[in-house]
């Protein structure tokens, strides 16, 4: 008999699967494993002395990830089948650290005690210190640094670390430094590091602030009540009060502490937080060596959250923690959970590099990054990691000047590639489809099943010439145009000088008076509204397509009649939600298509994708399942062109 445990997890990164290779070869069971449709499956013999604890082991250290949908198990009548895992280069990640890790982090014995460049095979961040393919020691920032006897041992031995090309700990790994005005301090044993944290936390309890080179790229920790900054992240210290802080689903809460750590918005519950925060707020766990271990002792000192704002080396601080090494962290994955729904809003880290299943003879380019031919798979990553490749085709994205030539080079739309990306991820490329890219403004997408066309195309925004373009909309206008530049010539400045707004939502943004413009910055205006409804904003089409002039001139009317901003930016997104959900439910009954497609991060948006969901029916469109919902997902896309 053989016991068959299915584990769904659509993503191609193969962490969680190692893992478990790992722990039944430490284990000594005897078990094989397949990673493939979406899903894990590991089989075993029912009768191995030795299954069941590994079976329990497993359910209690298996790392927790973001991207796993639930698992079942059964019995087969049957010998166990020897599947064995596709031997693959394994592939530089950034998660973070797996229990067997954090356990080393904190062991007062262990050869990592406190050392932040803990990790193994299966989990921390690779990625930084990763510089191009293949993933081996000489290929990355680690070269500089031989591995001392016992990780040479260890590199033989331990299946979670057998050839790992970053291994490393006290005797033979990064040495760290302190600055502290005039002075400077060094960690490179236990005790050092454990000191370096522990001044960290007790000049944050101070209300002092410290820079630190972390795996996630520089980041300035400072207490948010001593240290006013608009633009920051709600660093949560403690697990237990996560609750307590943000109103926060269960969905949310453990993708908050997968192995992934995404970046999360969330409203703060907590009303002695709204001052310090707002009413909303992004929200992080700790993820690399660094930041759990400040984490760690600021937690020590009684601390339930601080805070922390992306920054660069030239960015000012009491302390700086830093070391000698040039790394390139990634992009930070910021992910949108609701009850029913969850996608990836942007971002790299923890998407990418990934290896698709099923060869493409074609090499697309976009966003500085690629998708190559890889044995019997594609390989997605950063144009700068990867090596030439041979393929048939290349293929590259509209409007963008990519330093690669092949006689048989095509080019392609990021709207039509995006939509086609979901329907790659959902196996659906040969189906009926109609799909909006909405990222900023929206444009509609029609798949017959072989040729994707644009149904309803984007009015492309010039803010230059905005006040004769708004002026002449339609009668009256003109005086409006008069009427906002006498009220508001600060803001009438902004839409109509010198240097105009680059696209609406900059246009909005300055109509609204807020300090920063774009989507996010109405978005986050929109969130402070917590009334029933909104207003009617003008979304219409004009000659087919979205007027962006009128929906500006709507703003200006709105703002002239003193409607408060909260109402007015809800309001953008409520319209806008009306406006994407009739247009593609007019083109499905048109078209009888078979799918609804949602792609553009103007889709990260709460307000805007739960009105597209109230309108549509939760269920009744596709989204992607394990890339951003823009740029980078259109590389997939162009794969199924």
């Amino acid at each position: 008999m053989a016991f068959v445990f299915h584990l769904r997890y659509p993503s191609p990164h193969r962490y969680v699967r190692r893992f478990i290779e790992a722990l039944a070869e430490e284990e000594g069971v005897e078990i094989s494993v397949l990673q493939s449709g979406g899903a894990i499956t590991l089989t075993a013999d029912e009768k191995d002395p030795k299954l069941a604890a590994f079976l329990e082991k497993l359910g209690s250290s298996l790392p927790a990830s973001l991207y796993m949908e639930g698992s079942d198990h059964e019995v087969v009548p049957a010998p166990a089948p020897k599947i064995r895992s596709r031997e693959e280069a394994p592939l530089p990640h950034s998660v973070g650290l797996c229990t067997r890790c954090m356990k080393e982090l904190f062991d007062p014995s262990s050869r990592r005690y406190h050392y932040p460049f803990t990790m193994c095979g299966c989990c921390g961040f690779h990625y930084s210190l990763f510089e191009r393919y293949p993933f081996e020691r000489e290929q990355t920032l680690l070269r500089f640094f031989t591995p001392c006897e016992a990780c040479a041992e260890e590199s033989e031995e331990n299946p979670f670390r057998r050839n790992f090309p970053l291994l490393s700990c006290h005797a033979c790994g990064v040495p760290v430094r302190m600055r502290d005005g005039g002075s400077e301090r060094y960690a490179n044993d236990a005790g050092s590091f454990k000191t370096l944290f522990e001044v960290a936390a007790k000049a944050l309890q101070k209300g002092e602030s410290v820079k630190i080179k972390t795996l996630a790229g520089w980041r300035l920790f400072f207490d948010p009540e001593a240290l006013k900054r608009a633009e920051k992240v709600m660093l949560l210290l403690d697990a237990a009060k996560a609750e307590h802080h943000c109103a926060l689903i269960k969905d949310e809460l453990h993708a908050l502490l997968s192995i992934e750590r995404p970046l999360l918005y969330a409203a703060v519950a907590d009303e002695a937080l709204w001052e310090i925060y707002g009413k909303s707020t992004p929200l992080k766990y700790p993820d690399d060596g660094f930041t759990t271990l400040l984490a760690k002792e600021l937690a020590a000192l009684g601390r339930s959250h601080i805070a922390y704002a992306p920054c660069d080396e030239k960015t000012p601080a009491d302390y700086t923690i830093d070391y000698d090494l040039a790394i390139g962290p990634q992009r930070e994955m910021r992910l949108f959970i609701n009850k029913s729904v969850r996608f990836i809003v942007e971002g790299e880290r923890g998407v990418f590099p990934q290896r698709r299943e099923g060869r493409s003879e074609r090499v697309v380019a976009a966003y500085e990054m690629a998708a190559v031919p890889d044995g019997d798979g594609v390989l997605v990553d950063r144009m700068e990691k990867l090596e030439g490749a041979e393929a048939t085709q290349l293929w590259l994205l509209e409007g963008e000047e990519i330093p690669l030539a092949h006689p048989d080079t095509r080019r392609f739309a990021p709207e039509i590639a995006s939509v086609m990306s979901v329907l790659y991820e959902h196996g659906q490329t040969h189906g009926r489809a109609v799909g909006v890219h909405f990222g900023d403004e929206p444009t509609f997408v029609y798949h017959n099943g072989t040729q994707p066309i644009v149904a309803v195309p984007a009015m492309a925004f010039d803010g230059h010439g905005l006040r004769e373009k708004i002026a002449s909309l339609r009668e009256g206008s003109d005086r409006l145009v008069e009427n906002f530049a006498a009220k508001a010539p600060e803001t009438a400045e902004k839409l109509f000088g010198p240097e105009p707004p680059r696209d609406i939502f900059e246009a909005a943004a300055a109509i609204l008076g807020l300090e920063r413009g774009g989507l996010d910055a109405v978005g986050k205006e929109a969130l402070k509204f917590h009334g029933k409804g909104g207003l009617q904003v003008d979304t219409k089409v004009k000659s087919n397509r979205f007027d962006p002039y009128a929906f500006i001139a709507s703003l200006m009317s709105y703002r002239l009649a003193g409607v408060e901003k909260p109402l007015l930016a809800y309001s953008v997104f409520e319209s806008f939600g009306d406006y994407v959900s009739g247009i593609l439910t007019e083109l499905k009954a048109r078209s009888k298509a078979e799918h609804i497609v949602l792609c553009g991060r103007a889709f990260g948006n709460p307000s805007l994708f739960s009105r597209v969901q109230k309108k549509l029916g939760t269920g009744a469109f596709l989204m992607n399942r394990t890339v951003p919902i823009d740029r980078e997902n259109v590389l997939l896309g162009a794969l199924a062109l």
